[in-house]
């Protein structure tokens, strides 16, 4: 699990569950603002990632490639997933990871991804 952004977990969870020391950067509405939200977000295995489909939870990205396109966090992106009603371009927000790679290096995680 990860800690949503602006959570500070109790000493006793800390103990009890293995918690990543750093926020991924997901969406915090949910996990802090509802009856349900715990402030913890758990991140999903990797296994199959690249045939579930559509990244991240809103499905904004319709591939992998799409994903880990740095471009995806600027205003002028058009997602290649879900827009919105009467949106053309938008930011994809969430985690920065990966994002900076070389293209050589994002190719090869890509083709890492897709063995899992």
């Amino acid at each position: 699990m990860t800690r949503a952004r602006g959570f500070t977990p109790l000493a006793e969870e800390l103990k009890e569950y293995e918690i990543l020391p750093v926020s991924v950067g997901t969406d915090a509405s949910l996990a802090l603002k509802t009856r349900r939200g715990t402030g913890f977000y758990k991140v999903p295995s990797l296994k199959g990632v690249w045939y579930r489909g559509m990244f991240p939870h809103d499905g904004s990205c319709a591939t992998l490639e799409d994903w880990f396109n740095p471009q995806r966090t600027r205003g002028n992106y058009v997602p290649t997933g879900f827009k919105g009603y009467g949106v053309r371009t938008r930011p994809v927000e969430g985690h920065p990871f990966g994002l900076d790679l070389s293209p050589e290096d994002r190719t090869a995680l890509i083709a890492f991804l897709k063995t899992l």
